[in-house]
This record gives structure tokens, C-alpha cells and sequence, in this order.
């Protein structure tokens, strides 16, 4: 490039600068010029002033030592110990004199005959028919360990022989019963139904409790 060349180039720099910087007069004219822009420049001046001068009350106000009429604190050292209060002594109980259990004489009362209730002739019938199903009641303990016995317990129909509600009970060494052996007995129980002669065919099914061994 020669020396021409570079004067011009400089010279084209020089007039760019100058037009960039009356371009940026010119605008900073126009904003100056626009009141919306100044009412929001003075408010912006307004409310940094304000925040300068609040910001100050309280660096005052933390400054402080405290509220008028609040002195230092008292000394631990200085201060009065509050005098200690005197023991009240609670006076001892006095033992009570316990009195001799004695033993009242029993009272005797005078004894009752009470009959013995009768019982219906149709349960000797209902047993010898249970005891008749021994070898298919056996059935349900093959397997069992040792022997033992039970107390069944059912409401009996009088009406029709039939029975329902067992309840079984393991007496002595028994050990309780498994879901198969209750569902064998209760099969073996209650079918057929039984026939109870003598028997009252109305009223309220009886409740029969008998001991099976097995």
C-alpha cells in the first residue's frame, strides 16, 4: 500500500468517527428532547434518593445503644443472691396398730333336696346310634398318633333327626383338629339323620354334648 493510499484510508476513518459522533449527539438531543423520558429519568433520580436517605435512618437507628432509660446490664458477679428458702420438715407417721385377722366362725346353712332332672328316653336311643358309627367315625384318625377322645356338642332336631352346629372339643392328650378331620366327622355325624323315637316332634331343637373316643 502506498503512502497515498494510507492517507486516504486515515481520512475515511477520521470522517466516520465524526459522523458516528454527531449521529450520537443527535439522538442523545432527541432523548433530551422527550418529556416521557425525562419524568422517568427524574423519577428514577427521586427514588434513588429516597432509598440513599432510608438507607441511612437505619444505619442510625442500628447505631443506637438502645432506648432511653435502659441502663447496662447488672454484673452475675454483683448481683444479690435471693436468700435460701428454710426446709420444712414433715413430721413422721405414726404406725398403725394393725388388729389380728380373726376367722369367723362359717355359717351353716341348711341343705336342699333338689331332684334330679329326668332325662328324656330318647337319648339313650340317639347314643346307641352314634356308638353304631364308631368304625366310620374311626375312620377320620387314621394316621393319628395315639389314641384320645372328643366332646362333640350339637343341636339336635327332635322332629327329624337331623343335627347341625358342631362344636368339637379335644379332651386329654388330643391334639385339635385338622379342616379333613372336622369335615369327616361332620359328614359321619350327621348323615343319615338319626330316628328318636318317644321323641317331641315340635318345639326348639335340643343341645346334645356326648364324649367320642377314638
Amino acid at each position: 500500500m502506498t503512502a497515498e493510499q494510507k492517507a486516504q484510508l486515515r481520512e475515511t476513518k477520521r470522517r466516520l468517527r465524526e459522523q458516528l459522533s454527531a449521529a450520537r449527539e443527535r439522538a442523545n438531543a432527541a432523548v433530551d428532547a422527550n418529556p416521557a423520558l425525562v419524568k422517568a429519568r427524574r423519577r428514577r433520580r427521586i427514588r434513588r434518593a429516597l432509598t440513599v436517605a432510608a438507607l441511612l435512618l437505619l444505619l442510625l437507628f442500628l447505631r443506637c445503644e438502645g432506648p432511653p432509660g435502659q441502663g447496662p446490664a447488672p454484673d452475675a458477679a454483683t448481683a444479690p443472691k435471693p436468700e435460701p428458702k428454710p426446709l420444712v420438715k414433715v413430721p413422721p407417721k405414726k404406725p398403725v396398730a394393725k388388729k389380728p385377722v380373726v376367722a369367723s366362725r362359717a355359717v351353716e346353712r341348711p341343705d336342699f333336696d333338689t331332684p334330679a332332672r329326668p332325662q328324656a328316653a330318647w337319648l339313650d336311643g340317639f347314643r346307641l346310634q352314634v356308638a353304631a358309627r364308631s368304625p366310620r367315625l374311626s375312620r377320620c384318625f387314621i394316621g393319628a398318633e395315639r389314641p384320645g377322645a372328643l366332646r362333640w356338642t350339637s343341636l339336635v332336631s327332635t322332629g327329624t333327626g337331623a343335627v347341625g352346629s358342631h362344636e368339637f372339643e379335644a379332651h386329654g392328650t388330643s391334639v385339635d383338629l385338622t379342616k379333613e378331620q372336622r369335615t369327616c366327622l361332620e359328614a359321619a355325624l350327621s348323615s343319615p339323620g338319626y330316628g328318636l323315637e318317644g321323641a317331641p316332634t315340635e318345639g326348639l331343637p335340643q343341645r346334645v354334648s356326648l364324649v367320642l373316643e377314638f
